[in-house]
């Protein structure tokens, strides 16, 4: 195989595009979030999704003895910051 056999990959709009960023967007059909997950959507610590679950401004509730947030919930905490941010 020559340089002349490998065929030449042109960038097309969609590559040219810089990368998203921000939180990823929750899944639409899942209810519940683990403690991992509302971390990287907040873009914080896992050990800060515990303290502020301890702090009670994260409700959780336990699925077969394992925490998860509920969709409902982070809507809820998501909005609770953004009238924060307002004030």
């Amino acid at each position: 195989m020559t340089v002349r056999d490998i065929p030449k990959i042109t960038m097309t709009e969609h590559d040219s595009q810089p990368p998203k960023t921000g939180p990823p967007s929750p899944h639409p059909l899942k209810r519940y979030y683990r403690l991992d997950e509302v971390a990287a959507y907040f873009s914080i610590g896992v050990r800060t999704v515990y303290r502020l679950i301890d702090e009670g401004s994260i409700r959780v509730a336990k699925v077969r003895g394992c925490r998860r947030v509920s969709l409902e919930e982070l809507k809820r905490f998501e909005i609770s910051l953004v009238d924060r941010g307002n004030d």
